[in-house]
């Protein structure tokens, strides 16, 4: 141990210039996965140390003799001619691990990197799959918990993106965070929510499904169809109607007609025996005077002599008596 301290000194104090670039500059990790570093320089290190928050994790001593302090770091050298690159690869990330990764190099300046350690959460979209009739508005609400740091969270619509405001509360060292999008049901969609953090390549989703049925069309097809039977029995009426209108004016007309005709036939039946009951005139009749007498209420008459009508005034050639008889 006296002797690595004592060659540890010795390499300190021989001073040699050397440019050096540390490459992430800043990295982000998802907690219990692997976060890697590289550190070059133009000249070969004699010594390279690597610090997180302070604490020396990594020494590599002439290119070749790497000493760490636990499994979790370990270092591989990718040296190329011209550029000496050493990788440092911190295994099963925490996050007290999260901060400030130093790689130093005897001779040349401390470079410093800026490492994140991330928490992924769950995604949900409430409620799951819908269904709704075209043109009805509909929400849906993706619920993102346990992520830190606080998520980007965002909707796609069958491929269009479409931002929303999202709502986060802490809970203890992680966020849950909401979101609620606001759509009209024009056609069958795929709706997808996005949740997003840096140590994440691809957004983490969750997809559901709206279903438009197109029942407003159904209805107005039903509605037109019952608009169409209604008038049509309608029209069917007015025409029966029509029909039994005409049939009775018809009828009552033809029956005026026919009390007209037989009223004509009648008062011709009438005529002749009209004719008949009128008879002859009896020009051989000859009005009595008026000297009968009452009695008792009784008219009588006092007529001795019998008028009869002269030969030859009937046309027939009869001849006929009338007679009065005192009562």
């Amino acid at each position: 141990m006296y002797g690595f301290r004592l060659g540890l000194f010795l390499l300190i104090t021989t001073v040699v210039t050397a440019e050096v670039q540390l490459q992430p500059l800043n990295a982000a990790v998802l907690r219990g996965s692997k976060a890697r570093f590289n550190c070059s320089t133009t000249q070969p290190p004699s010594v390279m140390t690597w610090m997180v928050n302070g604490r020396l994790v990594v020494t590599i001593l002439q290119a070749s003799e790497v000493f760490n302090s636990t499994d979790r770091y370990s270092a591989t050298n990718f040296t190329t001619p011209g550029n000496y690159r050493w990788e440092i690869v911190i295994s099963n990330v925490q996050r007290d691990d999260a901060g400030e990764v130093t790689c130093q190099v005897l001779g040349g300046a401390a470079r410093m990197a800026t490492l994140s350690v991330q928490e992924r959460g769950s995604v949900e979209i409430v409620g799951g799959n819908q269904t709704k009739t075209e043109g009805a508005q509909t929400e849906f609400q993706c619920r993102a918990v346990g992520w830190f740091p606080e998520p980007n969270v965002s909707w796609s619509v069958n491929g269009v993106a479409y931002s929303c405001n999202t709502s986060s509360v802490a809970q203890g060292n992680l966020f849950n965070s909401s979101c609620t999008l606001a759509v009209t049901a024009v056609k069958n969609s795929s709706v997808q929510c996005l949740v997003k953090i840096p140590a994440l390549s691809t957004p983490d989703s969750n997809t559901v499904f709206l279903t438009v049925e197109k029942l407003a069309k159904r209805d107005q097809t039903v509605l037109i169809a019952v608009t169409v039977a209604f008038s049509a029995a309608a029209l069917l009426f007015l025409i029966i109607y029509g029909i039994v209108f005409f049939c009775k004016r018809r009828k009552k007309k033809s029956s005026y007609q026919e009390e007209l005709r037989r009223a004509q036939i009648q008062s011709q039946n009438r005529t002749p025996a009209t004719e008949n009951v009128r008879g002859w005139d009896n020009r051989g009749y000859i009005g009595d005077g008026h000297d009968g007498h009452a009695n008792g209420g009784v008219w009588y008459t006092n007529h001795s002599n019998k008028h009869q009508a002269p030969d030859g005034f009937f046309h027939d050639g009869r001849r006929n008596h009338r007679h009065m008889t005192i009562v």
